[in-house]
């Protein structure tokens, strides 16, 4: 009986620290309630940066890392669909997950970590970890979900610790990269009265002038 070749996708691979190779690899296959996304846009998250430069033990080479994608579903009842990644997966049925912070699931994944990630043609993911996207939005855009989730949830919860609604206080964020921008937005969305971004880098700091951000200093 001939054995047919196994089909192969390109990855940019993490093989070893500071060194990462463009090879083919075995197209994912969907386990149980998973589907299929070719990615279009995946972001290089500051994670990522640390497991290239050897800073993250989890992390173990070779593995396809990147987890802030976004792409178009090719199998399943989504197919056709452009989606964003859920890039945390966890097992939906602990007292965590029903409670609402699957984030302490004990079963808990994550692609780009220990799985392979979307620095390739395509992902194997469950279906639940997948969000359709609203109409007119591009699949570049929904690539930067995940970093400005971590900035929603970061400025909720100063929000919370606060004695006096948000729109009569001032802010300062320390910081312009991804979620640092994107918390300083999502401060002035608020109605916070006045929000200052410090930033050291010439690069990050000239993005930020470039926002509706009043005041960015080095």
């Amino acid at each position: 009986m001939a054995v047919l070749p196994q089909s192969k996708m390109k990855a940019l691979v993490y093989t070893d620290t500071k060194k990462v190779q463009y090879q083919d690899q075995p197209d994912p296959v969907c386990r149980e309630g998973e589907t299929l996304v070719a990615i279009e846009a995946v972001g290089i998250c500051g994670s990522d940066m640390h497991a290239d430069l050897g800073h993250d033990s989890r992390r173990v080479p070779p593995l396809i890392l990147g987890h802030e994608a976004s792409g178009i579903v090719v199998n399943g009842p989504m197919t056709g669909k452009k989606v964003v990644i859920n890039p945390l997966i966890t097992c939906g049925q602990c007292n965590h997950c029903l409670d609402g912070r699957a984030n302490l699931c004990d079963q808990r994944d994550l692609i780009g970590m220990y799985r392979a990630g979307a620095f390739a043609e395509q992902i194997a993911i469950p279906q639940r970890n997948l969000v359709e996207l609203p109409a007119g939005m591009s699949t570049i855009e929904a690539a930067l979900t995940e970093p400005a989730a971590t900035a929603l949830h970061a400025v909720n919860l100063a929000s919370r610790a606060l004695h006096r609604p948000l729109s009569d206080t001032r802010a300062l964020v320390i910081g312009a990269g991804s979620v640092g921008l994107f918390a300083a937005l999502i401060l002035l969305e608020r109605g916070a009265s006045d929000v200052v971004v410090c930033e050291t880098n010439p690069l990050r700091r000239k993005a930020a002038k470039q926002t509706k951000i009043p005041l960015v200093i080095d």
